[in-house]
């Protein structure tokens, strides 16, 4: 085979003939007649007050899982937690934007009726969610212990604070599990803010994004409840999962821990500045804000060329002189960038890192250096980018009680098992004679 031909075939198969690469986002984003790899799987949710427990649900739900959320008469006070008090029809915008594909039954599982109920659901379930207090579903005769003998291959995901078993877990059994407290116990906070050299209250420590804690959580409780489901596959055998909230968000920061033990100090609150790379943060611009990621020392020495800078390179040289472990010298080295970035705009900026980049990918001689530059959108903004719609990030519902409202929907893309939201409903007990019908009547 020729080169020619051969780096035809190449191209071709991975897209860049326009038709096929068309074709190929096209089947990747559309779902239509592709398998749900959850299909036939049932799951309980039993999640009270916690959107951690809710979050799981909903992966498990946009996979082909029957999910069923269950309920007390009044509904889930999770329901009312809202920004600002919006809400749909009584209905909070986050409860709302985790309603995908759910059933709803209306079952009070504080109650012995309730509870004999409940555990005829269990025997039939492949998978269980709740977020009571440590123990507390087993003091009713419905946690794990009792639910597995009736069926042994039964996924029990607990989500607590500290988990179902230490002496921390039994200490703190009553406190409810929240995204903010999550995040205090996880250590987590005390590494984001303006250094504690600040005037207050700016050298108070910060949250993380919005329910940072929370998401997280329920990603490790649903990353541990699909591999369950394979072993269940494999083996026909259910399992524990115990989730603890502390735990989960502190496994996904776990490099400043690492930091202050092999340093044998901890890592101060740094503001603007990351923990290891720089430059790696946001600076002004004529404009606005734009992010700069140019850690690397070919990266960096690229960004002092197009931002005209070459006369500090010797002083910054390498990785070493740019870690952020001496506030004022990086602080003296944000400046010098920063009298350099406010020259032109953040359109300005981007276009000259991407032609550098385009050249020195081109050019042996220019050290392959990288310098990444990206304007920092209002979400307003952000939207207008006709990205979303390519991969069709946002779907549009229209239900009877909610009326219509977009959400953001299929957050991974898949060849051959991809997610997909089919129905957005709230109402409670919705289901609750479809339900009853299908796992109760017998």
């Amino acid at each position: 085979m020729s080169k020619g031909k051969e780096k035809e075939q190449v191209l071709v198969r991975y897209g860049i003939a326009k038709r096929e690469r068309e074709q190929f986002l096209a089947n990747m984003i559309s779902p239509d007649g592709k398998p749900e790899a959850l299909d036939g799987i049932v799951v309980l949710d039993a999640s009270y007050a916690n959107f951690s427990g809710i979050i799981v649900a909903s992966l498990f739900a946009e996979f082909g899982a029957e999910v069923i959320k269950i309920e007390p008469p009044e509904g889930d006070p999770s329901r009312k937690i809202t920004p600002y008090g919006v809400n749909v029809n009584g209905v909070g915008i986050p409860f709302l934007a985790e309603a995908r594909n759910k059933r709803y039954l209306t079952l009070d599982i504080r109650t012995e009726d309730g509870r004999r109920d409940f555990g005829k659901l269990a025997a039939k379930a492949d998978a269980l969610i709740e977020t009571f207090p440590a123990g507390q579903m087993d003091s009713w005769g419905i946690g794990y212990r009792q639910l597995s003998q009736t069926n042994p291959g039964l996924i029990y995901i607990a989500i607590t604070p500290y988990g179902q078993y230490t002496d921390r877990a039994k200490e703190f059994r009553n406190l409810p599990d929240s995204d903010i407290t999550s995040q205090a116990a996880s250590g987590v906070a005390a590494n984001i803010g303006d250094p504690d050299t600040s005037p207050e209250p700016y050298s108070w420590p910060l949250k993380a994004g919005a329910w940072l804690g929370w998401y997280i959580s329920g990603l490790e409780a649903a990353l541990g409840g699909a591999i369950a489901l394979m072993y269940k596959g494999a083996t026909g055998e259910g399992q524990m999962i115990d989730v603890a909230s502390a735990d989960a968000y502190a496994s996904l920061v776990g490099y400043p821990v690492i930091i202050g033990y092999s340093w044998e100090k901890a890592r101060p609150r740094i503001g603007r500045h990351d923990f290891t790379l720089y430059p790696y943060g946001f600076w002004k611009s004529k404009d606005g804000i734009v992010a700069i990621a140019a850690p690397r020392d070919h990266d960096f020495r690229a960004l002092l060329k197009i931002l005209k800078l070459w006369k500090i390179e010797d002083d910054w040289r390498f990785t070493f002189d740019r870690i952020p472990d001496i506030l004022e010298q990086i602080e003296e080295l944000y400046g010098l960038i920063e009298a350099a970035t406010v020259k032109y705009t953040s359109d300005e900026l981007i276009k000259m890192s991407l032609e550098y980049s385009l050249k020195a990918a081109r050019s042996k001689w220019r050290g392959g250096g990288v310098p990444i530059i990206m304007k920092v959108q209002k979400p307003s903004d952000a939207m207008k980018n006709p990205h979303w719609n390519i991969r069709k990030a946002f779907q549009e519902f229209d239900d009877k009680t909610l009326g219509k409202f977009t959400i953001p929907a299929n957050f991974v893309k898949m060849s051959d098992s991809p997610p997909r939201v089919k129905w957005i409903s709230c109402d409670i007990g919705k289901d609750n004679d479809y339900i009853r019908k299908k796992y109760l009547a017998d």
